[in-house]
This record gives structure tokens, C-alpha cells and sequence, in this order.
């Protein structure tokens, strides 16, 4: 059994240990590189006496107690102790019913100010699994029951994963509420999610968006050279104000209640095309709703021939018909999913070859995503062009 030892800048607790357990990753992390060290030490130790029937939810803590035990009573049976304590100290339930439960979590959710979007995807996988489980108490669903509701959605393997952490999820909450007594979902195993290869855009694609739009929109210029050259996703970007960019320091600051994983952000080391696009932007472009921003920017795709949408294809059939002239042979057509930030990671990490560099500008906790999934898409003379799209003006 080999445990390796990481090191976490990002985190507060920045000592990581790390092993496996049938395939499955496990880690423990530590303030101090020598409670690291005393924990692979113990943990070792418990290994060599009781073998790796102990890997699953090691607890030196929960050992010595049992050791402890064992000293006091040393003919007693564990499991026939195990069996009177339960009998004696059964939790008491409240019986619930998801119609009570779902509006009870989601408003604990509203509470701890959850994404709005984020409560109303919950809401409705909750409610598809409480008309599932026709309204019974929550706490009378059993494993192989929820089991049976996540494998048979008709969706797919990531989409079972994410109803499996939000029925889970709220089951923990109604454990802590006296509501249920197991975690019927949390142990249920979902399919292998077999990550696609992110999609990024060309050099030369890219380049044709600022061309096609720095002399016609400027502002929207600016906005999109925070995706491009700053790797901001597009929910964070229409939030941006103009005194939170500071060009003296080139740096970008960014207060918590705006982030994703809401913690305060200062992000420095940014490219130099990136200020040369924010230092021709209007201060005008940051008063921008995000709806706005959002319709600024198709526009923008629509003027580097980048985006098609099935509106524009009836409105040139319905002008060429008023002509007289053969209708477009278009098709719909649209850039990748978050094509901003991905372009900006994969192109990052080809330029510089330090995937912990870029993990920090884009607050990746993890810079094991960034080797697996980015490094190796686009090549440094590539990368090299790409950090080369300066503004004409």
C-alpha cells in the first residue's frame, strides 16, 4: 500500500495524503507537514497489524477507542455489544414526506444563498424523485431502491452522477433533521464518466472575433478578452467592474460574493494582450447587464461567421424569397461550450508548460485536470500566436 504525499497551495489545509482503495482515490489533508507524517505513520502501523480490511473509512481515533474497549472487556463480543447498544439507543424519527422535505431543504438552500440556478436544478430532481417514490416518508427509501431510480434515468453518466450527489445531499441534510436514519443514495455506484475532450477554438477563429468586432463594438471587445485572455467564465465576466481592474498593478480583483466557490480573489500574471484589449475598452462595457453581454457577444460570433442560429437562416430565406433569389444552403451553426475559457487553459498550458501556474489563474483546485484533459491540445507555436492577438487600433 503506497501513500503518496502532495503538497496544496490552494487549500487552507495544505498537506495531502494520498492512497487508493479499489481503484477509488482516498486523501486526508493536513495544516502541518508533520501531522501529515504522523497520520501515514499510524495509518501504516494499522495496516501491518490489521491488514487492509481498514482501508474504508480509516479512523486512528475511532481505533483507539475500539483498542480502549477491548482493554476493559477483553471476553466481551464487539458485534453482540454492537447489537445491545443499538437496542438501546435507536434514533428517534420524524416521519416526513418528500412534499415537506423538498420545500424544507430548498429553503435551508435559499438560506445558505445558494445560486438561485443551482436550487432550481435541485428542485426539480427532487421533485422527479419524490413523484418516483409517490410521496412517501423519506425515510422509508431504501439503497436499492434509490439505486434502481439513478441507473434507470434516461440520461447520461454525468447527468446520473449529479442526481446521485443531489438526492445525497439532501439526505444528509434530513439525517441531521431527524428525518431519516441511512443515506440510501450515498452509496450507490453510477456508471464511469468518460470526460470528453474539451473544445476549444482555432487560432485563427479566435483572431477573426476581435478583428471582426474591434473597430464595430469595442466594448464587447474588452468583455470577451476577459474569457480569451484571462480564462473568466461568462457568468463571472458580465459581474466585473471597472474599479476592480487595476491596470497599475495588472491585476484583477474579484470580492467573494462574485465567485463561483465564494472566496475573494486577486489574479495577477495575466498576458499582455489581455491589458492592451481592457485599456481601449470604454468604461461604459462593465455597466453591462449579463443578458446583455450575452447578446453583445452572439452578436459578435454572428460578425466572424461563428455562430449561425435558426432565426438568422429564416430572415435571409424570408429576404431572398421577397427577391426573388434561391434560398441559403445554411446550416445552424454555434462555437463550442465555454469556448472562452477553454481556449484560454489549453493555450495557457501549451505556452508555459506549467499546469500549476495556470491552475491559479483559473482557480483550479486541482491541476491534475489540466494535465489530463488540456496539455498536449494545441502546441507552444500555436500558443505563442494566440497570446499574440493585440488590438489593431
Amino acid at each position: 500500500m503506497e501513500i503518496k504525499r502532495h503538497y496544496r497551495p490552494d487549500r487552507v489545509k495544505k498537506y495531502e495524503a494520498r492512497w487508493y482503495v479499489e481503484g477509488r482515490l482516498k486523501c486526508r489533508f493536513f495544516a502541518t507537514e508533520t501531522e501529515r507524517e504522523r497520520f501515514i505513520e499510524d495509518f501504516q502501523e494499522q495496516l501491518a497489524v490489521n491488514g487492509t480490511g481498514i482501508l474504508n473509512g480509516f479512523d486512528p481515533g475511532q481505533m483507539r477507542r475500539w483498542q480502549e474497549a477491548t482493554r476493559l472487556a477483553p471476553d466481551a463480543d464487539p458485534v453482540a455489544v454492537m447489537r445491545f447498544w443499538l437496542a438501546h439507543n435507536r434514533p428517534v424519527l420524524t416521519p416526513k414526506r418528500f412534499s415537506e422535505a423538498n420545500p424544507a431543504y430548498l429553503r435551508y438552500l435559499e438560506a445558505m444563498q445558494r445560486d438561485l440556478s443551482y436550487r432550481k436544478h435541485v428542485e426539480s430532481q427532487l421533485r422527479d424523485f419524490a413523484e418516483a417514490m409517490e410521496d412517501r416518508s423519506v425515510h422509508e427509501v431504501t439503497h436499492p431502491q434509490a439505486a434502481e431510480y439513478i441507473l434507470d434515468l434516461p440520461y447520461a453518466p454525468v447527468t446520473k452522477r449529479h442526481h446521485k450527489r443531489t438526492i445525497a445531499g439532501a439526505y444528509a441534510w434530513w439525517i441531521e433533521q431527524g428525518w431519516a436514519v441511512d443515506n440510501p443514495a450515498k452509496k450507490v455506484r453510477t456508471p464511469d464518466v468518460v470526460t470528453p475532450e474539451p473544445e476549444i477554438l482555432k487560432v485563427d477563429e479566435m483572431e477573426r472575433i476581435f478583428r471582426a468586432n474591434e473597430k464595430v463594438d469595442p466594448e464587447v471587445c474588452g468583455l470577451l478578452a476577459l474569457g480569451a485572455f484571462a480564462g473568466m467564465r461568462s457568468s463571472a465576466i458580465s459581474k466585473v467592474d471597472y474599479h476592480e481592474i487595476d491596470f497599475a498593478q495588472r491585476g484583477i480583483h474579484t470580492p467573494a460574493e462574485k465567485t463561483k466557490k465564494r472566496r475573494r480573489q486577486w489574479i495577477e500574471g495575466l498576458p499582455e494582450n489581455l491589458w492592451a484589449w481592457l485599456e481601449r475598452t470604454p468604461r461604459e462595457a462593465f455597466e453591462m447587464s449579463h443578458r446583455q453581454f450575452m447578446h453583445r457577444r452572439s452578436e459578435a460570433l454572428k460578425r466572424a461567421g461563428l455562430l449561425i442560429e435558426a432565426d438568422d437562416i429564416a430572415y435571409a430565406n424570408r429576404k431572398r424569397e421577397e427577391k426573388g433569389l434561391a434560398r441559403v444552403n445554411w446550416k445552424p451553426k454555434c462555437p463550442p461550450r465555454n469556448f472562452l475559457r477553454h481556449s484560454f487553459v489549453t493555450y495557457h498550458v501549451a505556452l508555459y508548460r506549467d499546469a500549476g501556474k495556470t491552475a491559479l489563474l483559473v482557480s483550479h483546485r486541482n491541476q491534475q485536470i489540466l494535465f489530463q484533459h488540456y496539455l498536449g491540445i494545441a502546441t507552444k507555436e500555436q500558443a505563442e500566436r494566440y497570446f499574440a492577438i493585440n488590438p489593431n487600433m
